[in-house]
């Protein structure tokens, strides 16, 4: 298991970071295409099922659920590929410091079987989508 942090403070109240991190189901309206993620799809709402969605990535489909919800505080997801080559775990911590707010992306990879040969590369590259994401969310929620 590796282990990728990122923080960055937003100019915007913590109730607005994480709506937008819980609306899983608008993810590809604001976090664009890039080599790595290719789009989001839930049958609705992620608040309004079971909270199950699916990343379109370049390693393919990967499977995600909400697992953690503290309203204005913190949100877990969790997404594995179908063939369990590759289990990921994502927490966003939301602090609010008064005059906007301080969100910590904690991401825990684990790879198996074939992708542990290529599990450098895929953590470059999961360190770099994760700096990337932070920053879109930052854009996004101040521009609201």
């Amino acid at each position: 298991m590796v282990r990728i942090t990122n923080s960055i403070d937003i100019d915007a109240p913590a109730h607005e970071v994480y709506a937008a991190l819980r609306a899983v189901d608008a993810f590809p309206t604001w976090l664009g295409h890039s080599i790595v993620y290719h789009g989001t799809r839930t049958a609705g709402p992620v608040a309004d099922s079971s909270g199950r969605y699916e990343d379109s990535t370049m390693l393919g489909r990967m499977r995600g659920e909400l697992i953690e919800d503290v309203p204005d505080q913190a949100l877990q997801f969790h997404q594995r590929r179908p063939s369990g080559s590759l289990d990921a775990f994502i927490r966003y911590d939301i602090d609010d410091t008064g005059t906007g707010t301080h969100l910590t992306r904690v991401g825990e990879l684990t790879t198996h079987g074939m992708l542990r040969a290529v599990q450098p590369m895929l953590v470059r590259m999961a360190a770099a989508e994760s700096a990337r994401t932070m920053t879109a969310l930052k854009t996004h929620v101040e521009a609201h």
